[in-house]
């Protein structure tokens, strides 16, 4: 459900602060995390894709769980449609939303200009020993006051750096970058260890 009591961040969501993530990379991510370590794609796992625009988390999935719900404030994805991999889509703003159930996973690339306020509420919503699993800038580890706060309350557990740069546009057909570097920040809850580094790494279905 929707808790208007919850505290809403202080910043707006900045209309441009949408990047399709390509399906290649969520599928090299959701495949790395599924190791022996970290092996959380289960039929019983129960997972939110927290900003899931049109659906790219869920299609990497591809069915291999059977609970995957959505929440964005203009969910792109529909239920029960050809492509479309979400038990439920609820419209609102993750922020702002509670759950009696709680997720084994919450996963996807939110809006980087609340990207720690996502990761807060994401822990909220976790059950001990669950996961937080998002694509941000590596950028995100910078900072005084980050790293003497959420880093120190919720260490991070391993953060797999993207070994090339997301195309999460095209222009004319080929795929374009920024000049920003990214990685899937794993987060566990209760994990209280250093992080640990991998490289993450995959192939464009349709290079031009």
């Amino acid at each position: 459900m929707l808790n208007g009591n919850r505290t809403k961040s202080n910043r707006g969501r900045s209309p441009r602060d949408f990047y399709e993530t390509p399906i290649e990379l969520a599928r090299a991510a959701l495949l790395a995390m599924h190791d022996g370590e970290h092996n959380c794609i289960s039929y019983n796992t129960r997972w939110l894709d927290a900003g899931c625009g049109t659906g790219i988390w869920g299609k990497a999935l591809d069915n291999n769980v059977t609970r995957v719900h959505g929440i964005d404030i203009e969910p792109k994805v529909g239920i029960n449609q050809s492509g479309v991999y979400y038990n439920s889509v609820m419209t609102g703003d993750f922020l702002e939303y509670d759950s009696e159930f709680g997720y084994d996973v919450v996963f996807g690339n939110p809006p980087y200009s609340l990207a720690e306020e996502f990761v807060n509420h994401a822990y909220n919503l976790i059950g001990l020993n669950d996961y937080i699993f998002f694509l941000l800038r590596l950028s995100f580890l910078e900072g005084i006051k980050r790293g003497r706060g959420l880093f120190k309350d919720i260490p991070l557990k391993r953060l797999y750096v993207c070994s090339r740069r997301p195309s999460f546009f095209s222009v004319d057909g080929k795929h374009t970058t920024d000049t920003l570097s990214y990685g899937m920040f794993l987060w566990q809850k209760g994990y209280r260890g250093q992080p640990t580094i991998s490289f993450l790494d995959w192939e464009y279905e349709h290079v031009k």
